[in-house]
């Protein structure tokens, strides 16, 4: 299917992701190559994700900080078959994907999708919707559109 312009211009670029073999060691060096402040280290255990139209369950380590005024995040995989597995068995490791911040993950799910755009990797952790777009023929790397769930107050 031929794609068709979707308006991004109306979207910032919030995060880039990275994809590392080893996360702890690649943010030690870009902490003193680079003065990035301290990465933030976390496990993401056994999340079910939508991998490519089917389910799977993938383990990773993730570190963030901030630099240029966005979230640095570095993945790293433990276990499972998703795009990050994907990205290293194509002997690859650095900036995999931009993540844009959006409310309505929904709707922008359903436009790239009406407009030819293969949904590769989507799921949610704790408050977190997360949708990866192939869109890197077109644009040279993934598109990740994320939402935080706000949760509803007590009245």
């Amino acid at each position: 299917m031929e794609k068709i312009n979707i308006d991004l211009g109306n979207l910032k670029i919030n995060q880039l992701g990275y994809v590392y073999r080893d996360i702890e060691k690649q943010a030690k060096l870009l902490e003193s190559l680079y003065s990035i402040p301290k990465f933030a280290i976390f496990e993401n255990k056994d999340n079910i994700y939508k991998y490519r139209g089917k389910d799977s369950r993938i383990s990773t380590k993730i570190a963030l900080s901030r630099i240029f005024n966005m979230q640095i995040e570095l993945i790293q995989l433990i276990e499972g078959e998703c795009i990050f597995k994907e990205f290293i068995d194509a002997g690859k490791e650095g900036l995999h994907h931009f993540g844009i911040f959006v409310e309505n993950l929904q709707s922008y799910i359903n436009e790239f999708q009406e407009k030819g755009y293969d949904l590769i990797h989507a799921g949610q952790v704790g408050t977190q919707k997360v949708a990866y777009f192939d869109t890197e023929k077109t644009f040279g790397i993934l598109l990740e559109f994320q939402e935080t769930i706000k949760r509803k107050r007590r009245k």
